[in-house]
C-alpha cells in the first residue's frame, strides 16, 4: 500500500521524462546557437546542410522500400502489440525513471558546456569540434 502514496508524492515518470527531454532540447539549442557564432562554424554549416539533405533523401527512399515489404507490415503489427504490453509493465516504468534521471544529468552537463562556451566566446569550442572532425577524415 506504500506504492500509491509514493506515486502521489512525485510526478509520474512520463512527465519527468517529457520535462527532461524539453530541457535537453533547450540546452542543445543554446549550445548550437553559441557554437554557430564562430566563423569556422558558419563555413561548416553549408557542408552539413547539404549532407543532411542528401541523407534525408536516402532515408526517404529506404523507408519507401521498407514500407512496401509485407513482412515489415506484419512485424510492425506485432511490434505494436508488444509495445502496448510493455507500456503496462513495471520494467518500462523503471526504465522511464532511469532515462529521466540520465537525461537530467545530461542536461546539467549541457548547461555547464553552454556556460563555458559563453565565457570563452564560443571560438575555442568551435575549434575543438572542427579539430575532431578533421581527425576523423
Amino acid at each position: 500500500m506504500s506504492q500509491p502514496e509514493d506515486n502521489n508524492n512525485r510526478p509520474p515518470p512520463q512527465s519527468d521524462l517529457a520535462g527532461e527531454l524539453r530541457e535537453l532540447g533547450q540546452q542543445i539549442e543554446h549550445a548550437v546557437r553559441n557554437a554557430m557564432d564562430s566563423e569556422r562554424a558558419r563555413q561548416l554549416q553549408h557542408d552539413i546542410a547539404s549532407g543532411m539533405k542528401e541523407i534525408g533523401s536516402q532515408v526517404q527512399s529506404a523507408l519507401k522500400s521498407i514500407q512496401e515489404d509485407e513482412r515489415v507490415k506484419q512485424l510492425a503489427e506485432r511490434g505494436q502489440q508488444a509495445l502496448s504490453q510493455a507500456q503496462q509493465s513495471q520494467a518500462t516504468k523503471d526504465f522511464q525513471e532511469a532515462l529521466a534521471r540520465g537525461i537530467s544529468q545530461l542536461n546539467d552537463q549541457m548547461a555547464a558546456f553552454v556556460s563555458r562556451i559563453q565565457h570563452t566566446g564560443g571560438d575555442s569550442a568551435a575549434a575543438d569540434d572542427t579539430t575532431h572532425q578533421d581527425e576523423d577524415k
